[in-house]
């Protein structure tokens, strides 16, 4: 059962898919020049309240930002949030991949730009460009404390040299191993090779050696797909709704992964409040 809170997203995020939705079949109705135009006008009939169409290059070069219009031209790629997520490229991947949803922390031009989260949700016009939205969730604290941060990178990266000096096989046996070092409630360790193979999850075994390429979490961000983009990239912080062990739903959790060699990576994560 849903509760109120989680039916009042469920209901904006769909709202925003067909927004978006609407605003790429008018791109390809009206053709790239008129449609950016129009996305760009801030009395145009692609705002409302909240949602805004913005659109990219696939090259990550900003062509449709209507209360940011400085920053049109511009190439954002590897930008990152006040958490560390890379979200400019995640929605690349997204939308190169046909289509898709991903959280970062952004300013919200309805509550005087304070930096908060944001569930976009992008889908390809065609192959050179994009276009999205997001829904801003107040609610969710936007910062994690440092410390945590500090303490998440370092526990991966522990896990990640643990591997390299002791083997894939005993690595991912200590991984999963309930009564080990490294499956400690939610600060678990998981792994994964760049096939979506699962090789590491403590407390749902049953995923283990299942391919979870595709899985999706309840607003269509990409799991794995990130988390393997991110570490192919030599390893970063990724946002994922996932089951928390320490409460027995799934909750918003900020990631970091990194690679352990070029066939498999080693992750772990925080949480913070559920949608």
């Amino acid at each position: 059962m849903l509760l109120p809170r989680q039916r009042r997203v469920h209901s904006r995020y769909d709202n925003l898919t067909t927004f978006v939705d609407n605003a790429a079949v008018y791109a390809k109705e009206n053709g790239k020049e008129a449609a950016l135009k129009e996305f760009n006008d801030v009395n145009g009939s692609f705002i409302d309240g909240e949602l805004y169409i913005f659109a990219y290059e696939m090259n990550g070069t900003v062509i449709a930002l209507p209360y940011q219009q400085e920053l049109l031209g511009t190439a954002l790629t590897g930008i990152s949030d006040s958490n560390g997520v890379e979200f400019i490229n995640g929605l690349i991947d997204a939308a190169s991949d046909g289509g898709g949803s991903i959280y970062y922390i952004y300013p919200n031009p309805e509550d005087n730009f304070q930096k908060e989260f944001k569930l976009s949700y992008v889908v390809p016009v065609d192959d050179d460009w994009f276009v999205g939205s997001g829904i801003y969730l107040p609610e969710i604290p936007a910062e994690f404390n440092i410390l945590e941060k500090d303490e998440l990178v370092k526990r991966v990266k522990n896990a990640r040299d643990y591997a390299q000096a002791n083997g894939k096989e005993k690595a991912v046996s200590d991984f999963n191993d309930l009564n080990g070092t490294f499956a400690d409630g939610g600060e678990y360790i998981f792994a994964y090779d760049y096939e979506g193979n699962t090789l590491a999850l403590p407390h749902q075994p049953e995923y283990i050696g299942t391919n979870r390429l595709d899985l999706l979490d309840t607003y269509g961000v990409k799991i794995l797909g990130w988390e393997s983009s991110a570490a192919k990239s030599g390893g970063g912080f990724v946002y994922v709704q996932y089951f928390d062990p320490d409460a027995g739903e799934a909750r918003l959790k900020l990631c970091y992964v990194s690679p352990v060699d070029d066939e498999w990576f080693v992750g772990s994560g925080i949480y913070t409040e559920r949608l």
